[in-house]
């Protein structure tokens, strides 16, 4: 009986996604083709729906796109999580909410977009429910793919290839609303202060406790700025006034005017460095090997260029395994700590 239950369960859920899926495919295919008709325009879309610090990256791609169709709608693909990335920006018109890869699917195949840009990788582009893929036929003639795409330069020039675009080393703007900015106004941050970003996704990319805490300590004791750590989730334990743990109460966007406020920005290579480098704020990342890519470098603009960031390799392993001592020798010859 038991047995029976979790199979029904199984394919209640299925069935019910699977309904949504279609759904949720009519009710967009109907907006878009309203506004086509009552406009009168072609309509471009962006497709890139996850990892938050590519959607920061293609800012820059989204001004070449308006250039080159200055007078359709443009809309973004794009998981709701990180719709107020592009929600704001001036280039966009109009968002969809991606449901999932078979909803996506549908959408492109419908015939609906006059232009496609998509810049999802297949790896991301999988349904488990529905159990589909979908195929980046552009990325896979160009032979881009999840296993070569920094071979092919940072991020922005990679979305740029593969939407056949040229590359440029723009930096990435955020458009942060008066709504995030009066709401960090409620936080009464001190005037002085640095933002460090201790976790991310990938267990390979992050200091274990103990480290940033002795980190964090150097900080606190070298420097008269107050430390905030930002991000999803702390599991860090300092006892200090100077110290602000602001994981998980603030959205995107607000943290990204959190760091823009910053005097230095101090973390691994993970979304909200992508934050640093497009709101200017200094940074000094952390970045160890990565699969096959050594002396990758993932930030276009001044990141890249070092005009506005120091980047510490490791490229024999991961940056996981950077010494403090390496990040402290760091801060002080480059003299980057705030007095």
């Amino acid at each position: 009986m038991q047995k029976f239950i979790v199979l029904w369960l199984h394919r209640y859920k299925k069935y019910t996604h699977i309904l949504n899926v279609y759904f949720r495919f009519l009710v967009d295919f109907s907006k878009i083709y309203i506004q086509k008709k009552i406009l009168n325009k072609k309509v471009t879309a962006i497709i890139l729906t996850q990892q938050f610090g590519d959607i920061v990256a293609s800012e820059p791609l989204a001004r070449q796109i308006r250039e080159t169709h200055p007078n359709d709608i443009i809309l973004w693909i794009v998981k709701p999580i990180f719709k107020e990335l592009v929600v704001h920006n001036p280039n966009i018109d109009t968002i969809i909410d991606d449901f999932c890869a078979n909803h996506r699917r549908l959408l492109i195949n419908s015939g609906i977009f006059d232009t496609t840009y998509n810049l999802q990788f297949r790896n991301n582009s999988f349904c488990e429910t529905c159990n589909i893929y979908v195929e980046n036929l552009v990325a896979n003639t160009k032979d881009i793919t999840i296993h070569n795409y920094y071979f092919h330069g940072n991020l922005l020039n990679v979305q740029q290839k593969i939407a056949g675009f040229p590359t440029t080393n723009q930096s990435p703007q955020l458009h942060i609303s008066k709504k995030e900015i009066e709401k960090v106004d409620t936080l009464s941050l001190p005037v002085k202060f640095i933002v460090v970003h201790c976790q991310s996704a990938q267990n390979s990319r992050n200091w274990d406790k103990s480290k940033w805490e002795k980190f964090i300590e150097f900080l606190i004791q070298n420097t008269d700025a107050k430390i905030i750590e930002i991000g999803l989730s702390s599991d860090l334990n300092i006892n200090s006034e100077r110290y602000i743990n602001l994981c998980g109460k603030l959205s995107i966007l607000e943290t990204a005017e959190v760091i823009r406020r910053a005097k230095l920005f101090i973390g691994i290579d993970s979304g909200p460095a992508h934050l640093a480098n497009a709101v200017g704020t200094f940074g000094v990342i952390m970045i160890g090997k990565l699969a096959n890519f050594i002396n990758h470098i993932p930030y276009s603009g001044q990141y890249k260029t070092g005009e506005n960031a120091i980047i510490i390799r490791n490229t024999e392993g991961a940056s996981a395994e950077i010494p403090v001592e390496t990040v402290i020798s760091t801060l002080l010859e480059k003299q980057l700590l705030p007095n």
